[in-house]
């Protein structure tokens, strides 16, 4: 879904930069009369905005193995492929909910007495659970599957940009210190003490070729 009207609109407007011959679903976006807004976005049942469901999946979701007149698309997230194109990072062109993966962002309400609450920003991980009730129960999901463990660079490194977007350039730059220092006990730990250093369950899992 939208995170809010913002978001919505500045999809539409790079959607809007999209060709036939390289969006699958270019003709189901077409507005209904000439001169009107793409028709890419439906209300759910929670009455929420978000990307049209075509076929079982997102409109924008380019499926493997299609093949139409002129269609030079690749299979996946056409507006992933037009970042590219554009030489624009994604965070641009995706709904907020979409690049944020894997990387979840909550707010809470910290109760600090005498009628004093304070609003928290949270940054952690999308895992099942993140979906509430039944979500333990998928087969597949970011955090909690091994096989999104295989990355080079730890998280922090490699979703930077996104980082920064969520909580700021000097939010990150003390987020970057306390990881380095981290990485680098890592480094330094002997086998004695690498227990104390937890690693994610599921990198434990990705580190042994065992898949969850």
């Amino acid at each position: 879904m939208y995170s809010d009207k913002d978001d919505e609109k500045r999809v539409l407007k790079y959607a809007a930069k999209l060709k036939r011959s390289e969006w699958q679903f270019f003709d189901e976006a077409q507005p209904k009369r000439k001169g009107g807004k793409l028709n890419i976005s439906e209300v759910d049942e929670d009455d929420e905005r978000k990307t049209r469901n075509v076929h079982n999946g997102c409109i924008f979701l380019n499926r493997k193995g299609h093949e139409a007149p002129g269609f030079t698309g690749e299979m996946g997230c056409v507006l992933h492929h037009l970042a590219i194109r554009e030489g624009v990072h994604f965070v641009e062109t995706k709904p907020d909910v979409c690049w944020q993966l894997p990387i979840r962002r909550s707010f809470e309400k910290l109760d600090l007495g005498d009628d004093e609450v304070k609003q928290v920003t949270v940054i952690g991980e999308y895992e099942r659970r993140g979906w509430g009730p039944g979500g333990v129960e998928f087969d597949w999901y970011c955090t909690s599957n091994s096989e999104a463990h295989n990355g080079k660079d730890p998280v922090y490194i490699s979703n930077a940009y996104e980082l920064i977007k969520l909580m700021g350039t000097k939010a990150y730059a003390v987020l970057k210190e306390i990881c380095d220092a981290r990485m680098e006990a890592r480094r330094q730990a002997t086998p004695k003490l690498l227990p104390l250093l937890q690693v994610h369950p599921a990198t434990l899992l990705a580190q042994e070729g065992k898949s969850r």
